[in-house]
């Protein structure tokens, strides 16, 4: 059976669970969608967040996704991923989405996916107008899709921190966001999902790139670099 991880529930993340979510609720996916989150949701992010409630983003989004998806099999873990815990959140078979908005944990996620035998992680990323999306994908022990690390070194060296180190003041300093941009890489994500569960096969192309200003979207395919 195959489980769905959400890590991140900011702009992108809350907004994939609304595509992601109903999708699947009117599909016969019997799974378990997981909602990754350390943070709580303040009155500043409403220009690109919707919550129903203050708190912890993962547990006020369990409890409103399966009142509105009652077919949904929803559960939360409302702490950041760290090494300590990412073994008991992240399984063998999974699909993992990644809607972070720092490298360090990208990283995290990358190299401990790269240990596990089958496993797919979608990332997501944006600025203020551009984006990329990103598909790492393991099958059998085999790496067939590059790790999120392997062509961009601000991902394998990254220079920020995790969020779990940061004070309340740190985290409040983010950087701006558009709504749009968020909804683009929210989408693309969604569309990656779709061609998974529909062909039964990773896409041969690994990273998504938008720009909305430019009206352009251009996915690249990308050899698995050699051991």
């Amino acid at each position: 059976m195959m489980n769905i991880k959400i890590v991140g529930l900011g702009g992108i993340g809350s907004a994939l669970l609304e595509f992601v979510g109903r999708y699947l609720n009117y599909s016969d996916f019997t799974g378990v969608i997981t909602l990754v989150d350390g943070k709580d949701y303040k009155q500043k992010n409403s220009e690109r967040q919707f919550f129903n409630q203050f708190g912890n983003k993962a547990q006020s989004k369990e409890q409103e996704i399966v009142q509105r998806f009652r077919n949904l099999n929803v559960k939360s873990f409302p702490e950041y991923i760290t090494q300590k815990n990412i073994s008991t959140v992240i399984e063998n078979g999974d699909i993992i989405f990644v809607c972070v908005d720092n490298h360090i944990t990208r990283k995290l996620i990358s190299d401990y996916a790269s240990t596990l035998q089958d496993v797919i992680v979608i990332s997501g990323g944006n600025d203020w107008i551009d984006g990329n999306v990103q598909i790492f994908a393991k099958e059998g022990g085999r790496k067939i899709r590059p790790s999120l690390t392997d062509y961009h070194p601000e991902i394998e060296v990254p220079d920020d921190r995790s969020p779990d180190t940061m004070s309340c003041e740190e985290l409040a300093k983010s950087e701006p966001q558009l709504f749009f941009a968020n909804l683009s890489a929210a989408i693309i994500m969604s569309w990656v999902l779709y061609g998974i569960l529909t062909s039964k096969e990773v896409p041969k192309e690994s990273e998504i790139y938008f720009d909305i200003t430019q009206l352009s979207i251009n996915a690249v395919q990308r050899a698995v670099p050699e051991n």
